[in-house]
């Protein structure tokens, strides 16, 4: 299928690897659209914003991204997806995790990501392309102490991704996830854990660096390319080596 504008909805476009990723799949040709709550403050990044709040309730989140999803159909192709919104906490052991906190992580993590494709996929059906992008985690490889929150829902991202590229490939749709190690955000490595971990971070890590945005971005734009059309349901490793070990 030939593109008259090749739209990229990207959640959590606007800070750390979600920025990165819309900085350079704009820069790759794509017209991006950023869905996130945050607007981001770089004056070009600006132009791809549109607020959604996938921490609202199910109903509330639902009808927005059915919403965004008709608009960003009516303006031009819908040639692909990448989940990126994610919420790393609560960081504590599993006895002290509330249900409210499980339910939260879960429906951002994951639910958003089943909306999406619920609204999206016979979008691609119908085009007979599609391209999904969900980015996971070292942590859907490896479990994590004080994380079963956030490690359980990437382990069932993997297996949502999966899933979906069983389902749907011969309708020329691929699903894919990106899972990065220790990457230089705010998320990946919290401002007050950075003097006292950041040493033992490289330590763990085989490559001895953590990674920068833009080597996750350089992955996600490779798995939406047309050219990849034959990669599909399989998880990325981006994290110089550590589930290696």
């Amino acid at each position: 299928m030939e593109f008259k504008e090749s739209i990229v909805l990207v959640t959590g476009g606007s800070g750390g690897i979600g920025r990165e990723i819309v900085r350079t799949l704009v820069l790759a040709g794509f017209s991006v659209w950023n869905l996130d709550k945050v607007r981001p403050a770089s004056p070009i990044l600006q132009e791809t914003y549109r607020e959604v709040d996938l921490a609202e309730t199910p109903f509330v989140v639902e009808r927005s991204l059915s919403k965004i999803i008709q608009e960003s159909s009516d303006a031009g192709d819908l040639y692909g997806l990448v989940h990126n919104a994610g919420f790393g906490g609560p960081y504590h052991p599993i006895t002290d995790v509330s249900i409210e906190e499980w339910d939260s992580i879960f429906r951002i993590n994951l639910g958003s990501l089943f909306l999406f494709s619920k609204f999206l996929l016979p979008i691609f059906q119908k085009q007979n392309f599609g391209r999904i992008v969900a980015i996971a985690s070292s942590l859907s490889i490896v479990g994590s102490a004080n994380s079963v929150a956030y490690s359980s829902s990437k382990h069932g991202l993997v297996g949502f991704i999966r899933s979906i590229a069983d389902e749907w490939g011969k309708f020329g749709i691929t699903a894919n996830a990106v899972s990065p190690g220790f990457v230089d955000t705010k998320m990946g490595i919290q401002e007050d854990q950075v003097s006292d971990h950041k040493a033992k971070i490289i330590d763990k890590t085989p490559v001895r660096r953590i990674a920068e945005p833009s080597e996750i971005a350089r992955v996600v734009n490779f798995l939406l390319q047309k050219e990849s059309g034959y990669i599909s349901g399989s998880n990325w490793t981006v994290d110089g080596g550590l589930t290696a070990i």
